[in-house]
């Protein structure tokens, strides 16, 4: 009989065993136990301005929040199009989204990666000033980037008129713009981290630091009009789990250096070095301060010869984000 008591006890005992574990194991599931949403979110180059994205799919922010993020490699310059047939989700071009924006496509930036632009001049060791550039060549990712747009800013500012004074190429990626440069095939380059480190340290020259005379975002979230109708909630968990990434930047700067460290093959110095150098860019909560934007936006507007003034509600949308900045 003792036996026979003991038994039921002990199947009880193990039955809230189980019955624990499970529903510990669901309610630490994403998304309450639901399977994540599988998110293809696009940025054009292995680039720093992206950090919080690639640390927070790392450190397991997004998945927390029940998504599945898978990053994909893509030119900037056809972000916009892959944003309105759906073959991307979201797309971190935030300068690119923009720009179709004010062109009429249905699209909007909803949030902000960065509020500087993380871009430096680096320049043969001969070159010595931006006058120096007249008759030269500038390495740019593709016309119509954000590297070209802050290249042309930069080159007029100082008095030199581009395409005609001073030529402009693509290369396609920041990093070809390194290669152009060790080549010889193009006299100076709009680099951002880690690959400006890299010339410094093989001997080239800053010419300037574009967040010295420019505030722009060069990296952000955007999304399409219908992504925005049809999926709000999407959005608003993405933005949640952008914002946390930020913030783990910000606060946790000893993870966020080894981060760097481990994905971009760099020692530990020229780590430290390189979120020293990007901490001042990034957005703290997702958002930027409006005359940058209205900058920016003049900017765009000026490059593609738009006569008409473009109001900001044409090509941002931070209802969401507002709504996410309260809740955090």
């Amino acid at each position: 009989m003792t036996s026979h008591c003991q038994s039921r006890k002990w199947i009880r005992g193990t039955n809230l065993i189980t019955i624990l574990a499970f529903l510990f194991a669901f309610s630490f599931s994403p998304r309450d136990g639901f399977a994540a949403d599988r998110v293809r979110f696009a940025y054009p180059a292995k680039s720093l301005n992206y950090l919080p994205i690639t640390i927070g799919r790392d450190k397991g922010i997004f998945q927390a929040e029940g998504i599945d993020l898978q990053m994909i490699l893509v030119a900037s310059t056809i972000q916009v199009a892959a944003l309105t047939t759906g073959d991307i989700d979201f797309s971190g071009a935030q300068s690119q989204v923009m720009a179709g924006a004010a062109r009429g496509l249905p699209v909007k930036v909803v949030g902000f990666l960065t509020i500087k632009p993380s871009f430096w001049l680096m320049a043969k060791p001969d070159i010595r000033s931006m006058a120096d550039l007249k008759g030269k060549i500038i390495g740019i990712t593709a016309i119509g980037s954000s590297t070209d747009t802050l290249a042309r800013f930069l080159l007029t500012k100082n008095g030199l008129t581009p395409d005609r004074e001073v030529a402009l190429i693509g290369t396609g990626t920041t990093s070809n713009i390194l290669t152009a440069l060790k080549a010889g095939t193009v006299d100076a380059g709009v680099l951002s981290p880690p690959f400006n480190a890299m010339a410094t340290q093989m001997g080239y020259r800053t010419l300037a630091y574009f967040g010295d005379h420019v505030e722009q975002s060069l990296s952000g979230v955007g999304t399409s009009d219908k992504m925005i109708q049809e999926r709000p909630e999407l959005v608003r968990r993405m933005l949640i789990a952008t914002i946390k990434s930020l913030r783990l930047i910000q606060q946790r700067p000893a993870d966020s250096m080894q981060f760097i460290s481990k994905e971009w093959s760099v020692d530990s110095a020229s780590a430290t070095e390189l979120y020293k150098s990007m901490l001042p860019a990034f957005s703290k909560d997702g958002g930027m301060d409006e005359k940058g934007i209205r900058d920016a936006l003049k900017r765009e507007t000026e490059r593609m010869a738009l006569k008409e003034e473009i109001s900001l509600s044409r090509v941002l949308d931070l209802r969401l984000l507002r709504e996410v900045q309260k809740g955090l």
